[in-house]
């Protein structure tokens, strides 16, 4: 007895699902990519959208050639929507070695460098005064005899 209520509730044999519980997803899917499109400005979110909306037409048009225009709109969509993905990760990973790269020429010297640095400090310190680490000493150098 259920199952033939919810069967008369049902427009479209193309769509298992009531009509007012799949414009509200419909709405609900337009709206969580409409935030998405608009944080991350991404043509994928877009795609997303209308991939999701198509499928109400099919609500108010319950014939084959309409569902079958449908379904070809959702296959095309979806070959855009992989393309698009595609296309978007590439410019991600380009924009990861650039910024790899970036911070590579910003980094602190290595090691070996470093060294190098340390032993051309300790020479000119030991130019500078005598081979004692007394700091007291070496503070008045300059007043020796």
């Amino acid at each position: 007895m259920i199952l033939a209520a919810q069967l008369a509730e049902l427009r479209s044999r193309f769509t298992p699902v009531p009509t007012g519980l799949h414009l509200g997803f419909c709405a609900f899917a337009t709206v969580i990519f409409l935030m998405i499109y608009l944080r991350r400005k991404s043509v994928s979110s877009l795609i997303w959208i209308l991939i999701c909306d198509s499928t109400a037409i099919l609500q108010f048009y319950n014939d084959r050639r309409t569902a079958l225009a449908v379904g070809i709109c959702e296959v095309i969509l979806f070959a855009i929507l992989f393309w698009v993905w595609l296309g978007e990760y590439r410019e991600r990973k380009k924009a990861e070695v650039a910024n790899k790269q970036a911070a590579a020429e910003e980094a602190p010297p290595e090691s070996d460098e470093l060294k190098d640095i340390e032993k051309l400090v300790k020479t000119e310190r030991s130019k500078l005064a005598d081979n004692s680490d007394d700091i007291i000493k070496n503070a008045f150098e300059d007043d020796r005899p």
